[in-house]
């Protein structure tokens, strides 16, 4: 297993992190505001399509579990780790 290996990323007030395990990335969604973590139920075979899915699930978490207003534009900033 690869452990350490990912990307991380802040929109708005979550980071979002994807990262390898094993043969696969993950997608987790930290909300220090809320005091929620969320791990998206798929699982993804490249990381750029968990840092997609990963962009839609913090549109989700912020404006429809939440009823905020997005703040932050659509396009992130990744950091590898």
């Amino acid at each position: 297993m690869t452990i350490g290996h990912g990307y991380k990323a802040t929109y708005d007030y979550v980071e979002l992190t994807v990262e390898r395990r094993e043969d696969c990335w993950h997608v987790i969604l930290t909300d220090a505001r809320h005091g929620d973590r969320v791990e998206h139920e798929e699982t993804f075979d490249d990381p750029a399509d968990a840092k997609d899915a990963a962009l839609a699930l913090a549109h989700h978490h912020i404006h429809i579990l939440h009823n905020d207003t997005l703040l932050a534009r659509s396009i992130l900033s990744w950091e590898e780790y």
